[in-house]
């Protein structure tokens, strides 16, 4: 489970790399852009008017590359937010499936010790009643002896 969890961290990490490898290609893309679409503009229009195209051009890709900056650090602060998060309920999971184990272990050793204690009294409860029956076997072959040595004694009595 733990393996799996592991897994799945290692997969987001490396999504993680793609998305911010393709954002810089995209800004590196732009910058070139841009760069082409001066030297074109400075070889058409004025010195003058070049150089205040220049400060626009300049002030604009600044505006861009803070507006890319903020959306980087965004997307990274929501990932790492969701791979808090999953961590979170990774944890939950194992803390609830651990709990589980231990819960089902005690009920697995209480149902032993109760039927331990039922085989005990089971076993208590025979003995008790093996131990009844041979006192009443005893009782019964004292009686039938001494009523027989009884009538035998009276009997050689009355032959005298």
């Amino acid at each position: 489970m733990i393996m799996i969890m592991i897994i799945i961290i290692i997969m987001i990490m490396i999504i993680i790399i793609i998305i911010i490898i393709i954002i810089i290609i995209i800004i590196i893309i732009i910058i070139i852009i841009i760069i082409i679409i001066i030297i074109i503009i400075i070889i058409i229009i004025v010195v003058v008017v070049i150089i205040i195209i220049i400060i626009i051009i300049i002030i604009i890709i600044i505006i861009i590359i803070i507006i890319i900056i903020i959306i980087i650090i965004i997307i990274i602060i929501i990932i790492i937010i969701i791979m808090i998060i999953i961590i979170i309920i990774i944890i939950i999971i194992i803390i609830i499936i651990i709990i589980i184990i231990i819960i089902i272990i005690i009920i697995i050793i209480i149902i032993i010790i109760i039927i331990i204690i039922i085989i005990i009294i089971i076993i208590i409860i025979i003995i008790i009643i093996i131990i009844i029956i041979i006192i009443i076997i005893i009782i019964i072959i004292s009686i039938s002896s001494s009523s027989t040595s009884s009538s035998s004694s009276s009997a050689s009595a009355a032959s005298a």
